[in-house]
């Protein structure tokens, strides 16, 4: 049986992402393959070493996320590392801070993910330049084209990522196989689907955990505009601007609320509060989105503050 788990990168869920995987018998991952990965899974260097070795956006979810693959690893679950794109990508940036990276030097793959990476990192910036200069239209524009431009990448990634997992499902026929993907990649469904020549079953990490919550699943606006492009739905340009502001506001307020709290212990409650967040982003008009991310914008840091407490 082949599954895909579609989790997202957030420490809040990975303990229903441990609780599902330890019932599958091998557990295929979106993480490049490299040596580090493998001697971290099998105990032979601490996360403090594995931290050299990765490429991560935040050292608290790679922490949780990389402890519970050494957990699952060291119970019998086979944990093979896969990400293509990654792997690359990562090599792209080595060859560029050793000198070693030429057009000479790298093949059509990697000249094109060095492309789509440059493109990403100026749009990241572009944004980052608009927040700073507290720019609302400029933010949203900016969140958009990073949304456009993401989605070539997802594709791309997922490309990929199919090929090389068709490769090496054949090993493990017989075998109860959990296929981990983030779910901003659920088009990897697709990709994957058509080349099998079947459609493997897929769970949605949010609607299990939406469902044993009790709550209402609700995918953040950034998602839904990057799904919007991913599968070719059709948006016109306000409603795409709206989900763009909606999506600037939710990611503001989330760093806001969230940006400091240790969400491992809050668990289950920083996905309520998160839920509660994305309910608050999509009721928001377009001027009421530009009118209160310039009262956020001049909030002073800190003032948000979740209360934690052990229970």
């Amino acid at each position: 049986m082949i599954s895909i788990i579609l989790s997202p990168s957030s420490v809040e869920y990975m303990k229903y992402l441990r609780e599902i995987a330890q019932h599958y018998d091998v557990f295929i991952v979106e993480v490049p393959d490299v040596e580090g990965v493998r001697r971290y899974l099998n105990g032979e260097i601490d996360f403090d070493q594995l931290l050299y070795e990765i490429e991560y956006f935040d050292v608290n979810y790679a922490r949780v996320f990389y402890g519970v693959l050494k957990e699952l690893n060291k119970g019998g679950i086979e944990v093979i590392p896969i990400d293509p794109y990654g792997l690359i990508s990562m090599k792209i940036r080595i060859k560029a801070i050793t000198g070693g990276l030429s057009s000479i030097s790298i093949s059509n793959e990697e000249v094109y993910i060095a492309y789509m990476e440059t493109k990403i990192a100026e749009a990241y910036r572009g944004y980052n330049s608009a927040l700073f200069r507290r720019s609302f239209d400029d933010s949203v524009r900016w969140v958009i084209k990073y949304a456009r431009l993401d989605t070539e990448r997802i594709k791309f990634k997922s490309e990929l990522r199919a090929r090389e997992l068709t490769k090496v499902l054949g090993a493990f026929r017989g075998r109860d196989i959990l296929i981990h993907a983030d779910h901003y990649n659920e088009i990897l469904v697709e990709y994957l689907g058509s080349k099998l020549m079947c459609r493997p079953s897929v769970m949605r990490l949010n609607d299990v955990v939406s469902k044993r919550l009790g709550i209402r699943t609700l995918h953040h606006p950034g998602l839904v505009l990057t799904h919007n492009y991913l599968y070719g739905i059709t948006m016109d340009e306000n409603k795409e601007y709206l989900l763009g502001a909606q999506a600037l506001i939710y990611t503001i307020l989330k760093m806001k609320v969230l940006g400091g709290a240790d969400k491992d212990l809050l668990g289950d409650r920083a996905i309520l509060i998160d839920n509660t967040l994305i309910r608050f982003a999509y009721n928001l008009s377009l001027s009421e989105a530009r009118k209160l991310f310039h009262t956020l914008m001049e909030i002073p840091k800190g003032i948000f503050r979740v209360k934690l407490r052990r229970t």
